[in-house]
């Protein structure tokens, strides 16, 4: 009987190791969460408060439009010449920037209306989209264009993209971290088996452009 229990250790061992999905006994078993500390330290210089949020953005009344809307700390737009020093520090000294846009902006949200009228008759709001909770951080912030049409409807509204990189959990899959010795994260924790995140990378609509199709 012993023989049989050491021979499911090893083999459920190498099943984990190998990144494999998990069945739902091993994962409760054997798949610890990362806690959200550790998942700020490990996005690092990624996150950026003005497209992204860890906690789900306050909700207001669009005074222009009275359609609801959302506000966070800092402006999504910024001028052609905007330039600011972030932080005092060394820049190795700052890994959590996460932490670092609190202190800098804290929790204090301002109002103001979510629409924004682009020039060429392209009307476009700016709006919070939940990825859910296999996503970190889970708010990003991106355009929607609310027009088809534009240019006394000989062109047309389409929307401009940028990147930007978070993270992803893989469901049903564990792994430790051999790179950091016993460490996951640069906060470090003990090395076990953990729930897989990777980078992934998201396209983000900043701008309605009118445009000939």
């Amino acid at each position: 009987m012993s023989y049989v229990l050491v021979f499911i250790v090893l083999t459920s061992v190498i099943h984990f190791s190998d990144n494999v999905p998990l069945t739902t006994w091993e994962k409760k078993l054997v798949c610890a969460q990362l806690p959200a500390f550790v998942l700020e330290d490990i996005l690092g210089a990624a996150f950026n408060p003005r497209y992204m949020s860890v906690e789900e953005p306050v909700k207001t009344e669009s005074a222009s439009s009275g359609k609801r809307g959302v506000s966070f700390g800092e402006e999504f737009y910024v001028n052609d010449n905007f330039l600011e020093q972030i932080d005092s520090e060394p820049a190795w000294n700052v890994n959590n920037h996460v932490t670092l846009a609190k202190k800098r902006y804290g929790l204090h949200r301002r109002k103001r209306s979510s629409d924004y009228l682009q020039q060429w008759q392209c009307s476009s709001k700016i709006e919070w989209i939940d990825l859910g909770p296999d996503y970190f951080p889970r708010y990003l912030r991106s355009v929607v264009c609310l027009s088809e049409n534009c240019w006394f409807g000989l062109y047309s509204c389409r929307p401009k993209s940028f990147t930007v990189k978070l993270l992803r959990r893989k469901k049903g899959f564990c792994a430790n971290d051999s790179k950091n010795g016993n460490q996951v994260g640069l906060s470090g924790l003990p090395k076990d088996l953990k729930e897989l995140w990777v980078w992934e990378e998201k396209a983000l609509n900043f701008c309605c452009d009118c445009v000939r199709v």
